[in-house]
C-alpha cells in the first residue's frame, strides 16, 4: 500500500515555571544574538551577531540567560530602501482599503443569550493606539485561493520581546505558506486619524517583513486550519523602518512570550484582548477579563466586537496599557471562532517556543511536512485518476466521502475520508483503513481511460464506473474495503456489469461527471463531454445501460479543445439535490454551471479567470470530505505531485485550501 510515515519532532526546550499553575516566560535557545535591551537604543552601531543555522540547542531558563551588552543594531542602506518601498506601497489609503485575510471571523450571530452572558466583557476602541499591537499587512502573490474581495489584506499582530528587537507574532491562518506573498509589513501602534475619517496613522512607521523570515510549524502548513488548529501561530521578522529604527527600538520593548504548558493553566485572569476589526482598523481593546479552557487545548475569551480583521491579535496578561505577557493570539479553534463575541487561541506550549527559537536564531523555517501516510509528491505524480463516493462501510453509515485512486502502474487504492478535509491512511487503531482494491497490473494502467463513481444500481452503496479505451463501459457494483477488482481481462467478478460493449460510441467519450442531474434521488446521472465537443446528459443510469440522453451542447470547438476536466459536485448549497458541473479549462479558468438538471449549461459562474496555476491541476474530484452534507470539497492533484482539498467551495468562490501532500 502507498503509505509513508510523518516524521516531525519539535526541538527540546526548557521552560521556567514558578509553580504547577504558573505560566512560563520564554527565553531563546542558544546561540541568541547579543543586542542592547534598551528600548531607547539608536540604530547606529554594529549589526547583530549571526548565529550558526545548524545548531538547535535547548532554550535556556531565565537564570541561564546571558546578560545584555551595549551592542546596538544598525540598519543597512538596503534595509532602509526596503522600508521606504514598503511605506510607498502601504499608504494610509491602501491600508484603509485592505480587507480581512480571514473574513469568517465574527460573521455569524452570537450564541443565544444566557445567564452566563453577563460575564462577557465589553470592548472599546482605543483612539491613542497600542505601541505593541498593530496591523499585519498582506499582499497575496500567486496563491490559487479565491481572494475575499481585494488583493490587499490584513490581520492583527503584536511585537514580541527578543534579542533581535524585530519579532512579530500573528496567526498562522493569515498565511498559507512561506513564499506566496509580497509586500508583507507590520504597522505597530496603528490608530485612527482624527483629521481624516476612515484613515489611520502609523506613528512608528511601517516595518517590512524580511523575505523568507516567516516561521510556521510545518505540520500546520501541511495539515491546515482544522487538523492543526492547535498550531495556529506564526513568527515574522521585521526589517527596520525608513528611519533605520528596529521595531523595539521604535516602540519600546515588545510583549513577553509566555507559555501555558499545562491544560489547567488555560484559565487565566487579568487578560486583555486586542484586535483590529476591518470596519475601523483602530485597536479594539477588551480590558482585563478572564480566559477559560476550551476542549482542553484552546484559550477561550468572551469579548464583544471582535469582527473580521482581528485574527492574530494578542491575548495579553497583565497588560499595563503598552505591553504585557502574550499568552495567545486570536486563532486556533475555527480560526478564532465564528462569533464576534467569543474568540479563541491555540495553547502556547513547547511548540510555540520551538518556533520562537527558530526566529530568534534565524534558523531555516519549517517546510510543509507530508500528511501522515499520504506519501510524498514523487508518489502522487503517479495518481492518474480519482473518483469519490461513499465506499467504506463506515462511510456508508455516516455519509462521508472517500477517494478511489488509480495509479500509473494500475494499482487501485481506497482512502476513507476523515471528515476533516483529508483521508485515513495506513491502518491505525480505531480508524478505517486504507485498502488496495487491485494490485499493480497492465489492464488498469493501460486501458482504464476514465473512472467515475455513483449509485447506479440503487443499492445505497457507491459503484465504480470505468470507461475503457476500446469503448467498453463497466460498472463494478458496491465498492467497499473488501472489494477486489479484476486485474486481467480473463477475470469477471460477480459485481461486474457491462453497460457498453467494446467498439461502442463510448470510445469517443473524453470526460464523464457523475451526479444528481434531475433524475431520481441517487447519484446515477452522467454529464459526458465527447471528443467533438458535444455535451450530453444521461439520467438514471443503471445496470441496464444509459437512458434518457439529452443534448446540452452541440459539437463545438470550445469544449472540444479547451474543456480539460469536468466533474460533478453540489456547490450552490441549496436544499435541492441538483448537482452542478465543475469545469477546468485549458487556460486555467474554473467554471461552475449551477443546477444542471434545471438549467443545463445556462447558469455559468466563473470561479477564477484564466491563470497559470490551475493549468497544473491534473486530477480533480469533488466530494463530501468536510463537515457539511454537500459534495462541495474539491480534491486536486497538481502536476508537481502536491495534493490539496478546497473545502466548502461555493458556486462562486473556491473554498479554503488544505494541503495534504506538499510539492516536491
Amino acid at each position: 500500500m502507498r503509505t509513508a510515515a510523518l516524521g516531525v519532532a519539535a526541538t527540546a526546550v526548557l521552560l521556567s515555571t514558578s509553580g504547577p499553575a504558573a505560566a512560563a516566560p520564554v527565553t531563546p535557545a542558544a546561540p541568541a544574538p547579543t543586542v542592547s535591551s534598551s528600548p531607547e537604543a539608536t540604530p547606529d552601531a554594529t549589526p547583530e551577531a549571526t548565529p550558526t543555522p545548524e545548531r538547535t540547542e535547548p532554550a535556556r531558563t531565565p537564570a541561564a540567560t546571558e546578560a545584555p551588552t551595549d551592542q546596538k543594531l544598525k540598519a543597512t542602506p538596503e534595509e532602509i530602501a526596503e522600508a521606504r518601498a514598503a511605506e510607498a506601497y502601504w499608504t494610509p489609503e491602501r491600508i484603509a482599503d485592505a480587507v480581512p485575510a480571514n473574513p469568517d471571523k465574527g460573521v455569524e450571530d452570537g450564541p443565544p443569550t444566557t445567564a452566563g452572558d453577563m460575564l462577557r466583557a465589553p470592548s472599546s476602541v482605543n483612539g491613542n493606539g497600542v505601541a505593541t499591537a498593530g496591523v499585519f499587512l498582506i499582499n497575496q502573490d500567486d496563491d490559487p485561493q479565491s481572494d475575499p474581495g481585494k488583493r490587499d489584506q490584513f490581520c492583527s499582530a503584536s511585537s514580541v520581546a527578543s534579542p533581535t528587537k524585530s519579532l512579530v507574532i500573528t496567526a498562522a491562518h493569515c498565511l498559507n505558506d512561506n513564499d506566496r506573498f509580497r509586500n508583507l509589513a507590520f504597522a505597530p501602534g496603528w490608530k485612527a486619524d482624527p483629521k481624516h475619517k476612515g484613515r489611520g496613522i502609523a506613528p512608528y512607521g511601517v516595518f517590512p517583513i524580511k523575505k523568507g523570515k516567516i516561521w510556521i510549524d510545518g505540520r500546520y502548513l501541511s495539515l491546515g486550519t482544522q487538523k492543526a488548529d492547535d498550531l495556529d501561530f506564526a513568527f515574522l521578522r521585521t526589517g527596520p523602518n525608513s528611519k533605520g529604527q528596529f521595531l523595539e527600538n521604535a516602540t519600546g520593548m515588545g510583549n513577553e512570550l509566555t507559555t501555558l504548558p499545562a491544560s489547567g493553566n488555560l484559565n487565566q485572569k487579568n487578560v486583555t484582548l486586542i484586535g483590529f476589526p476591518g470596519s475601523s482598523k483602530s485597536p479594539r481593546v477588551c480590558p482585563k477579563t478572564s480566559t477559560k479552557a476550551y476542549a482542553g487545548r484552546f484559550l477561550e475569551i468572551a469579548c464583544d466586537g471582535f469582527a473580521p480583521g482581528v485574527s492574530g491579535g494578542p491575548f495579553l496578561r497583565n497588560f499595563d496599557g503598552k505591553r504585557g505577557d502574550v499568552i495567545g493570539v486570536i486563532g486556533g479553534y475555527k480560526t478564532g471562532g465564528k462569533f464576534d463575541n467569543v474568540s479563541y487561541s491555540s495553547q502556547f506550549d513547547a511548540d510555540v517556543v520551538r518556533l520562537y527559537n527558530q526566529a530568534v536564531n534565524d534558523y531555516t523555517p519549517d517546510k510543509p511536512s507530508q500528511n501522515e501516510g499520504m506519501g510524498d509528491a514523487g508518489l502522487w505524480r503517479h495518481a492518474t485518476a480519482a473518483a469519490t463516493g461513499e465506499f467504506h462501510t463506515s462511510s456508508q453509515k455516516t455519509k462521508d466521502g472517500d477517494l478511489v485512486v488509480k495509479w500509473s502502474d494500475g494499482e487501485m487504492t481506497l482512502y476513507p475520508g476523515d471528515q476533516s478535509q483529508g483521508f485515513y491512511t495506513g491502518c491505525a487503531k480505531g480508524q478505517p483503513c486504507e485498502t488496495r482494491l487491485a494490485k499493480p497490473n497492465k489492464m488498469w494502467a493501460d486501458y482504464a481511460e476514465v473512472i467515475t463513481a455513483g449509485d447506479y444500481t440503487g443499492s445505497n452503496a457507491y459503484d465504480l464506473m470505468v470507461k475503457w479505451i476500446d469503448g467498453e463501459v463497466t460498472i463494478y457494483k458496491d465498492i467497499d474495503e473488501n472489494t477486489q477488482l479484476p486485474t486481467s481481462t480473463s477475470e469477471h467478478p460477480a459485481n461486474e456489469i457491462t453497460v457498453a460493449k467494446a467498439g461502442s460510441t463510448w470510445k469517443y467519450a473524453k470526460g464523464i461527471a457523475t451526479g444528481k442531474y434531475g433524475g431520481n434521488k441517487w447519484a446515477d446521472d452522467l454529464v459526458v463531454r465527447w471528443v467533438d465537443g458535444e455535451v450530453t446528459k444521461y439520467t438514471n443510469v443503471d445496470g441496464g445501460g444509459f437512458h434518457a440522453e439529452q443534448q446540452l451542447l452541440a459539437p463545438n470547438a470550445l469544449w472540444k479543445e479547451h474543456a480539460s476536466v469536468i466533474a460533478g459536485g453540489d456547490f450552490d448549497g441549496t436544499a435541492n439535490s441538483d448537482f452542478d458541473l465543475f469545469v477546468r479549462w485549458s487556460d486555467g479558468e474554473l467554471t461552475i454551471y449551477e443546477d444542471i438538471g434545471a438549467h443545463g449549461l445556462g447558469k455559468e459562474n466563473r470561479l477564477k479567470g484564466p491563470n497559470g496555476t490551475w493549468k497544473h491541476a491534473r486530477v480533480i474530484a469533488p466530494g463530501e470530505f468536510g463537515g457539511n452534507l454537500w459534495e462541495d470539497d474539491v480534491f486536486v492533484r497538481w502536476s508537481d505531485g502536491e495534493v490539496s482539498v478546497y473545502g466548502n467551495t461555493q458556486a462562486d468562490a473556491l473554498g479554503r485550501e488544505y494541503q495534504l501532500v506538499p510539492p516536491g
